[in-house]
């Protein structure tokens, strides 16, 4: 599985352990990937949120309402919940669906919205974002026409 990840695929689920950490549970789901990417300014998935007129500070925001504090006694190896598993299994469907070779932030953006019963994919389709607005939004940004990160004028991103 690692190997067909980006290298900030890779990066967002090491930063939503980190994230499950810090609020006190021994599992990441959706909703910390979700957070570990809203946190990154430099990847698609952000790109894509700001290209929704999301604010990635504001969605961190409203996830983290959706959380309570977890109590659980944190283990040396954070385990993947079953939505989790089955998030990142969407994201490589849709990356064979896309014909791409890598699996990137992007479609685990798609893998969070289309698991609907996770906290996450309630937020952002609370916010208006589903998954044929990210997919118009990952073919706009790739064929170039919206520039990578334009919502706040950064200028490039790498996924």
């Amino acid at each position: 599985m690692w190997k067909q990840l980006t290298q900030k695929a890779r990066k967002a689920i090491f930063l939503a352990q980190e994230e499950a950490g810090r609020l006190g549970y021994s599992h990441v789901g959706p909703e910390h990937l979700l957070l570990a990417m809203a946190r990154e300014e430099d990847c698609m998935a952000v790109s894509i949120l700001e290209g929704l007129g999301l604010d990635p500070g504001t969605l961190r925001i409203q996830v983290m309402k959706q959380l309570s504090r977890g109590s659980e006694i944190l283990g040396q190896e954070m385990q993947l919940t079953t939505e989790a598993k089955s998030v990142i299994d969407l994201a490589f469907t849709e990356c064979r669906e896309m014909k791409e070779d890598w699996v990137g932030t992007e479609h685990l953006l798609i893998g969070i919205v289309r698991s609907t019963e996770s906290v996450a994919a309630k937020v952002l389709c609370e916010l208006g974002a589903d998954s044929a607005k990210i997919r118009t939004q990952i073919r706009s940004l790739k064929a170039g026409a919206l520039p990578v990160g334009s919502a706040n004028g950064k200028s490039s991103v790498t996924v």
